[in-house]
């Protein structure tokens, strides 16, 4: 059965813009804070949705009806933590497109 233990990789987790970002990047990433636990748990659960076939950005993106890197980033933090992993299947969008990793929960490896 799988477990939901985001929380205890939540510790000292805060939205980031790189120091050469410009001040809007900056006032992103604060006004994001709030919703940063919220978004993480969003993101794994729909990892654990997507089980053993996995997902990439662009479908995840798609899921939550969004285009920007809000989602894309908080699956990095999760990556970073080893919830999320990458599979090492990629998948190609659209006739001659890039590959993209095919990501899933740690608990279906």
């Amino acid at each position: 059965m799988i477990q939901n233990n985001l929380f205890h990789f939540m510790k000292g987790v805060e939205a980031k813009a790189r120091s050469t970002d410009p001040e809007t990047s900056f006032e992103a990433a604060e006004s994001i804070m709030p919703k940063l636990n919220e978004i993480q748990q969003q993101v794994e659960e729909y990892a654990i949705s997507r089980n053993r076939f996995g997902f990439t950005d662009y479908e995840m993106n798609e899921h939550f009806n969004h285009t920007g890197s809000t989602y894309r980033s908080r699956r990095a933090e999760l990556a970073d933590r080893g919830v999320i992993i990458d599979t090492g299947r990629r998948k190609q969008r659209g006739e001659g497109g890039r590959n993209h990793i095919v990501w899933m929960h740690r608990d279906y490896k």
